[in-house]
């Protein structure tokens, strides 16, 4: 808990008033009045810095929830997990969707109405079955309608790669449309995709927020086979935040703490993300003060990355 207080701190000091967690549904499992009291905490200690939460329940990107994926801490092997199983959450296997959906009514009746939370997100990323090999779209789907009819005071929504995505929800009872672009090419194309978000916003009387965003990354997303150089791996929130804040879009960037990629794919890379080192100096200080819109900011400035920090991948620092 010192160490979610410091980071909530972290968050304060570039003016942050809303940030991005992960519940864990597989830690729920195991221990359910422990999950609620850590959550509980959690929300607590926001709450006293000011800051409200957007927690997503389920998680479609990463590895499998095994044993050794859920608890270990070798950079080389802990990444995203998904949250449910895949053998879970696909449409052959809805059988297995009620224990999930116990989840997703327990937290509605124990937070449908918590002021503490900005907004509920049933699931991130769910993947339709056009372009997937294992859609979880229509589990994702099947949760969000459990928890609109549950719903409370806090709003509802689901974390998308794009609006067209989001759009699917809409009919559903989204309450806001969320959507990522992490990586775009070019400030031009970034834009028109903000200016299209605004616009189904306003179509659907629906509050937007860009949930996702780090830098832009002339090479390409590196999500494919694209060679991203060296400094492209690396934190450059400055580069996108002056074109998000142009437009009335709440905003996530990704993320506050200074770790290696979340995602194998990016990882593999050698793609760094954040902001702030634990010590609370900062990756950028043009990184910081473009995010807090203060350019007298003052902050230390580190770049330089800990030995070992990228060994695993065979790279030297």
């Amino acid at each position: 808990m010192a160490e979610t207080r410091r980071d909530f701190a972290y968050a304060r000091k570039i003016n942050l008033n809303a940030l991005r967690i992960w519940a864990s549904y597989e830690y729920w499992q195991m221990e359910p009045e422990r999950f609620k009291k850590s959550l509980d905490q959690l929300l607590e200690a926001a709450h006293e810095s000011g800051i409200r939460i957007l927690i997503s329940l389920f998680e479609n990107c990463g590895v499998p929830p095994t044993p050794e994926n859920l608890w270990t801490t070798n950079p080389a092997t802990a990444f995203a997990i998904n949250s449910p199983d895949k053998d879970i959450s696909l449409p052959q296997n809805r059988e297995h969707w009620e224990k999930p959906r116990e989840f997703v009514k327990w937290f509605m009746q124990n937070h449908r109405n918590d002021s503490r939370l900005l907004a509920i997100e049933v699931m991130n990323e769910p993947e339709p079955q056009f372009r997937a090999n294992k859609p979880t779209m229509p589990f994702a789907k099947s949760m969000f309608q459990t928890a609109k009819s549950l719903k409370g005071s806090v709003a509802l929504t689901v974390g998308t790669v794009s609006v067209e995505q989001a759009e699917q929800f809409i009919p559903l009872g989204l309450d806001v449309i969320e959507f990522h672009d992490n990586f775009p090419r070019d400030l031009q194309r970034f834009e028109k995709s903000l200016q299209h978000a605004v616009q189904v916003g306003e179509k659907h009387k629906l509050p937007v927020w860009l949930t996702e965003w780090q830098r832009l990354r002339p090479s390409g997303s590196g999500f494919g086979n694209e060679t991203i150089t060296h400094d492209e791996t690396l934190p450059d929130y400055a580069s996108l935040a002056a074109t998000v804040q142009k437009y009335p879009v709440g905003n996530f960037f990704w993320s506050l703490m200074i770790k290696r990629a979340y995602l194998p794919s990016q990882r593999h890379k050698g793609t760094i993300n954040g902001l702030f080192w634990p010590d609370g100096s900062a990756w950028s200080l043009a990184d910081a003060r473009a995010i807090a819109r203060d350019p007298s900011l003052k902050l230390t400035e580190n770049k330089t990355l800990p030995p070992g920090f990228l060994d695993y991948l065979g790279r030297s620092n």
